[in-house]
């Protein structure tokens, strides 16, 4: 049995955080990595395709959504797809996943009980409700002499992240026993990181990702099982088409901005590319200025710029102070902004020096 383990593709996810253009660029491209997948299927010639919940982002999702799911679902011609309700898209009265307009191929895995996958079985675990307080691979069987492969397909986490005796944590699945009871290889989907709890269980991450923390997101698993109680071979293939990137830069020289401008210049495919940019340490204010315009630049190349700049200090220096033209009252003022130590006065002397620098752009 050679089947691809994929979840959480999110389908129509509304990407908040950014503008209503590159948002919808990006919701497209999650559409495009499907049929990516679909193509990976047939080149490797997979017996099965299973999606571990999360297809889709919401239950109110609209029409031209759902189309747009249906139609990348054709990328995978003939082979078997199964598609696990989550917590995102869960088997309620008004799912999503049971208004979309599905090939022969593809089956809603609704229902607890055992479906035949080529010469496999696959015991589904579906979610009615965004949150389950019962364990959702309780009800599966002991493995029974002479039964196929065995594949479980769930959603939900394997550790309990619950601080206190009182708190449940919902979608909670006992991984271990559901290996005890004869199952060759648990699917599970939720966490958007590619995890291995075990030889036996697996999470495949997002095949995009939609958030900077996620660790190795951007895949599918190949897994591979040779017959009933043989350890999976499982293969991570990446998929990805975004690119999210964490750049953390501490300051101790006005030059490293010029090399901050060279990572950003050499990073491929900007216009598909998430940065988070962490900068700390200290800058002139010219410098700052530099910084501020690179960032204003790059907020409009990249899909999206993230900047965290709460550990730059901002000071002027000598050269700084030579550039304020001030006399009389003004020179005064910048006098006394020197001598102070309130950090308002360094922000003082930023705003006459940013007043000066527009002035004098103004006149060129």
């Amino acid at each position: 049995m050679r089947f691809i383990h994929t979840a959480d593709w999110q389908l129509g996810l509304k990407l908040r955080y950014l503008n209503p253009e590159r948002a919808a660029q990006l919701r497209l491209l999650r559409f495009q990595t499907v049929r990516a997948i679909g193509r990976l299927a047939q080149e490797r010639q997979v017996d099965a395709v299973l999606v571990a919940g999360d297809v889709l982002d919401d239950n109110a999702l609209g029409r031209d959504s759902l189309q747009q799911a249906s139609d990348a679902l054709q990328a995978f011609g003939k082979i078997p797809v199964g598609l696990l309700p989550g917590n995102h898209d869960a088997a309620s009265a008004d799912s999503a996943l049971a208004r979309l307009d599905l090939p022969e191929n593809v089956r809603l895995l609704f229902d607890r009980t055992a479906l035949a996958f080529g010469e496999s079985l696959v015991y589904p675990c579906p979610l009615a409700r965004r949150h389950e307080m019962d364990d959702p691979t309780e009800w599966l069987p002991e493995r029974e002499t002479g039964e196929p492969i065995r594949i479980a397909v769930a959603h939900g986490g394997v550790i309990d992240f619950s601080n206190s005796a009182d708190s449940e944590t919902p979608n909670l699945i006992n991984a271990k026993r559901v290996i005890e009871k004869g199952f060759d290889y648990l699917a599970l989907g939720d966490w958007h990181s590619t995890f291995q709890f075990g030889p036996r269980v697996w999470y495949p991450g997002a095949h995009e990702a939609t958030r900077f923390k996620e660790v190795d997101p951007g895949a599918v698993l190949i897994v591979e099982i040779d017959e009933p109680g043989a350890l999976p071979r499982v293969e991570r293939v990446s998929v990805a088409q975004t690119h999210w990137l964490t750049l953390t830069l501490e300051l101790s020289d006005d030059t490293q901005i010029d090399e901050l401008r060279t990572r950003l210049e050499g990073l491929n495919e900007r216009s598909q590319t998430l940065v988070k940019l962490v900068v700390s340490g200290n800058l002139s204010l010219g410098a700052s200025d530099v910084l501020e315009h690179l960032i204003t630049e790059y907020s409009e190349r990249l899909a999206y710029l993230r900047c965290d700049l709460s550990g730059l200090k901002v000071e002027p220096d000598e050269s700084d102070l030579a550039s304020l033209r001030a006399e009389g009252f003004m020179a005064q003022a910048l006098e006394a902004l020197r001598s102070g130590d309130d950090p308002a006065d360094t922000d003082a002397i930023r705003l006459m020096y940013r007043l000066q620098q527009d002035a004098a752009h103004a006149s060129d």
